[in-house]
């Protein structure tokens, strides 16, 4: 899963970083028990191996996420406002990962 997590997630982080034209320093993948990603002031993204196994538009939704805070360092109206600019679904995304994430997270 690890190797598979690392390709697909770096593959979606760099269009997404393209398309938002957000980029972060660093990027690390991890086993996190209570977080799906992070961002950093510095701008160092984690994001946790285990979001390969959610559908490609949670997977999406997350990193989306987390390249935001590289614009907004907060949850703010601005933050959810870019947020939903890239991915205008994420209501439904985000909704997924409540319902389903405790399943992933005991795997």
């Amino acid at each position: 899963y690890m190797e598979a997590a690392s390709e697909f997630l770096m593959e979606r982080l760099k269009f997404y970083s393209g398309t938002m034209k957000k980029y972060p320093s660093k990027v690390t993948l991890r086993g996190q028990k209570t977080r799906w990603g992070s961002c950093s002031s510095r701008g160092s993204i984690s994001l946790n191996w285990k979001m390969v196994m959610m559908p490609p538009p949670v997977i999406d939704y997350i990193i989306v996420h987390e390249l935001s805070h590289l614009v907004h360092l907060n949850h703010s109206k601005s933050f959810w406002t870019l947020v939903e600019e890239i991915i205008p679904g994420y209501r439904e995304q985000r909704k997924w990962l409540k319902l389903n994430e405790q399943s992933i997270k005991i795997f």
